[in-house]
């Protein structure tokens, strides 16, 4: 065989290995693509999904079904996703709970660094602290002060595990003790609060904004350290005093592991593009919600992986990891 006909016969060859991977991304979607979602119908993950998933829907050229699979914070979708093809026909809306804070604080069957495989974040939010208004404050510096002279502590309610994070970050910082009161769901935790079992909630903004509005509760500061954009007549933790403390939320799409690479470009691709529709970023903020990509699959990794080993150690510190 001469040189010229080897060199063509190896060009040919690469090419035809790369085809089907280029014939595969254009063709995809080829059926609907299912989105798990981990939390029940009504909730910010729920809006989340739905906005996004009809956009999608016309960027892909695709037609989508959710499927709401609630339970154990999250991990019960997260492990039907894990299950599922990795065919880029199965995603999954995973959170920080679902991703970070659930793997330290739970036994899980899987591993979420890499059992599925990050495609981008969607969005980015931060939580509420508020009180009742029956407590008798107006703002964080009384509500310090009258919380350090309870020997008790203050008791505050939650709907999931990763409210705690905050609340062990304020215990230690502010110097105060908070009891944590698990609860179902947001809309059960503030009626604890505004019945008066409880004094406290740690929460998303549209379970507690709309009690600050009728004035039911005081809204005390955001769990990031700057103001919310969405919330900017709320302080940030920062301007409270609570230095180093910045406690965001946020969602973002996974896929089972080994769902090829240039399909998780396709979709990550996708994702930037609805990340850049301002009427997305309008119907997301109502909900206390910021629209938010990622740079790339790999830069989602990178910061799931870091928030990972950032909560694990505030997890362990606070004794609240398994034994």
């Amino acid at each position: 065989m001469n040189r010229r006909r080897f060199l063509h016969g190896s060009i040919s060859a690469a090419a035809a290995a790369l085809w089907p991977a280029a014939s595969r991304a254009q063709q995809y979607p080829t059926k609907l693509i299912r989105y798990l979602v981990g939390f029940p119908p009504g909730g910010s993950a729920d809006l989340t999904m739905r906005q996004f998933a009809f956009r999608l829907d016309a960027v892909l050229g695709a037609k989508n079904v959710i499927e709401n699979v609630a339970g154990a914070s999250s991990t019960l979708a997260a492990v039907q996703t894990v299950r599922a093809e990795p065919d880029g026909h199965t995603l999954y809306l995973g959170s920080n709970v679902s991703q970070v804070i659930a793997p330290a604080m739970l036994r899980l069957s899987y591993d979420p660094l890499t059992a599925l495989v990050p495609i981008s974040q969607v969005t980015t939010s931060s939580s509420l602290v508020a009180i009742s208004a029956g407590y008798g404050v107006k703002n964080w510096a009384e509500f310090v002060a009258k919380a350090k002279a309870d020997p008790n502590g203050v008791f505050y309610g939650t709907s999931n595990v990763g409210f705690q994070i905050p609340a062990v970050q304020i215990s230690k910082i502010a110097g105060i003790k908070l009891v944590n009161v698990p609860f179902k769901g947001g809309a059960e935790t503030v009626t604890a609060v505004l019945g008066g079992n409880i004094p406290m909630i740690i929460g998303t903004p549209p379970t507690i904004l709309p009690h600050v509005e009728s004035g039911a509760l005081v809204a005390l500061c955001t769990t990031s350290a700057e103001r919310s954009s969405v919330m900017p007549n709320i302080p940030g933790a920062a301007e409270v005093g609570l230095t180093g403390m910045d406690s965001i939320s946020w969602f973002g799409l996974f896929a089972p592991a080994k769902t090829p690479a240039d399909i998780v470009a396709k979709l990550h691709a996708a994702i930037q593009t609805v990340v850049a529709d301002k009427s997305l970023h309008q119907a997301l903020g109502k909900e206390g919600l910021v629209p938010k990509g990622s740079e790339s699959p790999e830069a989602f990794a990178r910061f799931q992986k870091k928030e990972y080993e950032d909560n694990t150690a505030i997890i362990r510190e606070a004794g609240l990891a398994p034994n």
